[in-house]
C-alpha cells in the first residue's frame, strides 16, 4: 500500500530526466528535522557530452556525494554513530537519439558506490546500479511533448522501478509545465534570466551499512533508506551565459528514515516527522546540438 501511496502522491521529482541537462553542478541540500534526525546532502558532479550531433548526444559523467544524519540520540534506541556519515561516488551515460522529428529516445545507465564504510573497505553490498529508458513524442502544432518510460534510481530511497510518464507544454515564451511521473512542476520566466517554478518532488537517499549494527542487542546488515515527498517553490537566476543558480525553498508532505534488511524488510523505522526544506546549487551548462526538442 506504501508503494502505490508514493507513485500516486510523489508527481515530482527535482530531475527531469527525458531532458537532462549536461553541465558540472554542486548542489548543498538540507532537511531539518529536530525529533529525530536532520538531513545534510553535499554533491558535486559533471555531465560531459562526448558525442554531441544533429543526430545523437553521448554523455558521461558522475557524481561524488556526502550525506550526514544528525540523530537526536535520546529518540533513538541503539548507538547511531555506524550510520550518521555516509559517502557516494558515481559513473554514469546518458545516450540521447533522434529518431525523427517527432520521436526521440532517451537512454542511461549508471553505477555506484553508497556506503558508510564502517569497514574501510568497498563490499559488494556497496554497489547500486540506476537505469532508464524512455520514449518522447513531440507534437510542433500543439508545442507539447509525451514521455514513456520507467526508471530505476536509489537517490530516491526506494528499492522498485517507477514509471516515467510525462505531458510538457509550453504555453507561451514566459509559462510551460510539466505534468506526470515521476516529474511535476511549472515555470514562470517572469525577466530574461529569471525564473520561478512550482514543484512537486520525490526525493531520497540510499546507503549500505557495510558492517553489523546492534539493534536492540541483535546485529543486522542492511540499508539506510529515506524518501521523501517534497512541495515547494524555487528561483533559478541564469547568469554568464551558461551559468544558473537554484534556490528551492518547501515542505514535506511524507517522510520515511527506516533501516531495512536485504530482503527490503523492516529493521527500524525512525518515524521521522514532515519538516522544512532547503536546496541551493550553482551548475554551469553545456550546449546540446541535437534535435531532440525541449519545451520546459
Amino acid at each position: 500500500m506504501k508503494k502505490v501511496w508514493i507513485l500516486l502522491v510523489c508527481i515530482g521529482t527535482s530531475v527531469s530526466y527525458a531532458q537532462q541537462v549536461d553541465g558540472v553542478y554542486v548542489n548543498t541540500e538540507i532537511l531539518p528535522s529536530f525529533d529525530v534526525s536532520t538531513a545534510v546532502k553535499l554533491e558535486a558532479g559533471i555531465d560531459l557530452p562526448v558525442i554531441n550531433t544533429s543526430k545523437d548526444k553521448l554523455t558521461i559523467g558522475g557524481k561524488v556525494q556526502n550525506t550526514s544524519f544528525n540523530y537526536v540520540d535520546e529518540d533513538v534506541p541503539f548507538e547511531t554513530d555506524e550510520i550518521e556519515n555516509f559517502n557516494a561516488f558515481s559513473f554514469r551515460f546518458n545516450y540521447q537519439r533522434s529518431l525523427s522529428d517527432s520521436w526521440a529516445l532517451n537512454v542511461m545507465g549508471e553505477s555506484q558506490v553508497s556506503s558508510n564504510f564502517g569497514e574501510n573497505e568497498i563490499k559488494t553490498d556497496d554497489l547500486f546500479f540506476n537505469a532508464l529508458v524512455t520514449l518522447e513524442k513531440y507534437n510542433a502544432e500543439k508545442k507539447s511533448i509525451w514521455t514513456f518510460g520507467a526508471a530505476y534510481d536509489i537517490k530516491y530511497g526506494l528499492y522498485y522501478p517507477i514509471p516515467v510518464i510525462s505531458y510538457t507544454k509550453r504555453i507561451d515564451d514566459a509559462w510551460a509545465y510539466k505534468i506526470g511521473v515521476p516529474d511535476t512542476r511549472v515555470k514562470w520566466s517572469f525577466a530574461k534570466n529569471h525564473e520561478v517554478e512550482g514543484f512537486a518532488t520525490l526525493n531520497g537517499f540510499t546507503g549500505n551499512v557495510n558492517d553489523g549494527l546492534d539493534v536492540y542487542k541483535v546485529e543486522y546488515s542492511g540499508t539506510l533508506r529515506q524518501t521523501s515527498v517534497l512541495l515547494g517553490l524555487g528561483y533559478n537566476f541564469n547568469f554568464l551565459k551558461n551559468f544558473k543558480a537554484t534556490l528551492n525553498g518547501g515542505y514535506s508532505v511524507y517522510n520515511s528514515l527506516q533501516l531495512q534488511d536485504y530482503d527490503n524488510e523492516e529493521i527500524y523505522d525512525f518515524e521521522i516527522p514532515n519538516s522544512f526544506y532547503l536546496n541551493v546549487g550553482v551548475k554551469y551548462i553545456f550546449k546540446s546540438k541535437t534535435n531532440v526538442k525541449r519545451l520546459y
